[in-house]
């Protein structure tokens, strides 16, 4: 059992997990007999990319690994049981139980509240080879395979299907809306959702990004090339100037294999903040290619196409999970995204 204050740092912890678009869609229950579950928070969840809710449960799996690494720390082991009703109550993802046993901290708990996206560039390096080693072991820690590209013609050889990704989020007016929908404008502090600041978007160019989330507007420019440049912009530029590009990689598609990647990301993230590095992930061209995608006829031969893609440059027999790019800076990130308040994520029955 968790006494009150053990609870709330963990459910604290649990809501410092990363999400797609800050959408934090989870929500917890304490029941009397000592048992915590998770449900996914239909409300916030079920858009164009996460329609059979995968980023939901790749988030859940997030919130998972930081809720057994914070009661690690406070000297509980936590036993995990996924998807304990999948037929009957899908959304119900997992069940934790707490065990006092020891006394020990665990140091990727020290780092939960750091860990955040940065999308500023360039990241400095070289990252040492013995840190890459820490990192693949913290995402094997879940079984999860863990394939880095370091060298220029590593790179090049994923830049294309990721490039194809994230350009296809400006022509699908499917996905355009999903991306428009959770940027912030005119908010600096929102509770969920991506302030513009969060973007690290030049200044200059921010009037021209604003523009581009009225469809009309992107549908006239994408005329002229405008969703490639965007891609190049996103992809290419950031990649190009990083010391490493790594791909996180599951066994199968299935959903327990998926929450329990997210656990892998989650805990090789923790541990890439442990190593001061910067992470800014990618997950377009892995979750289009996972289980597929349900957008505008014209453009399924492009999911198909990305699907191949993704096939050629993950490990044999895997599924690619999500891309991050990792180096060094000067500073700390200056502009994160908000959570809500703790109320909100407390499950009414």
């Amino acid at each position: 059992m968790l006494n009150l204050s053990d609870l709330e740092t963990i459910i604290k912890a649990a809501i410092f997990a990363p999400s797609a678009d800050n959408s934090s869609p989870f929500k917890y229950e304490y029941h009397k007999n000592g048992v915590l579950s998770f449900y996914i928070d239909e409300a916030r969840s079920g858009k164009a990319t996460d329609e059979d809710f995968i980023l939901s449960d790749i988030s859940l799996g997030a919130v998972i690994e930081n809720t057994v690494i914070q009661a690690e720390q406070l000297g509980y082991t936590a036993q995990v049981n996924l998807l304990p009703l999948p037929e009957s109550a899908p959304r119900h993802v997992a069940d934790l139980s707490f065990t006092k046993t020891h006394s020990a901290t665990h140091n990727l708990a020290d780092v939960i509240a750091k860990r955040c996206t940065d999308r500023r560039f360039p990241f400095k390096g070289p990252v040492k080879d013995e840190v890459l080693t820490r990192l693949a072991q913290a995402a094997e820690f879940h079984d999860a395979k863990v394939t880095f590209f370091t060298d220029k013609s590593a790179k090049k050889s994923v830049l294309p299907v990721m490039r194809h990704a994230e350009s296809l989020r400006f022509e699908s007016k499917i996905l355009h809306q999903e991306l428009f929908s959770s940027v912030i404008f005119d908010d600096p502090k929102p509770q969920e959702g991506m302030p513009l600041s969060t973007l690290e978007i030049e200044p200059p160019a921010r009037p021209f990004f604003k523009m581009m989330s009225n469809w009309k507007t992107i549908s006239f420019f994408n005329k002229l090339g405008v969703s490639k440049i965007l891609g190049f912009r996103s992809v290419q530029v950031p990649i190009s100037f990083s010391p490493v590009l790594a791909l996180i990689s599951i066994a199968d598609n299935t959903r327990s294999e998926v929450i329990k990647g997210g656990q892998a990301l989650q805990r090789f993230w923790l541990q890439a903040a442990m190593e001061e590095l910067s992470v800014q992930p990618y997950a377009a061209a892995p979750i289009y290619s996972l289980r597929g995608l349900n957008i505008e006829p014209e453009f399924m031969p492009n999911i198909e196409q990305i699907k191949q893609d993704m096939e050629k440059v993950s490990p044999d027999g895997y599924y690619g999970l999500m891309f991050l790019r990792l180096g060094y800076t000067a500073k700390p990130v200056k502009h994160r995204t908000f959570r809500r308040e703790m109320t909100s994520y407390q499950r009414q029955t």
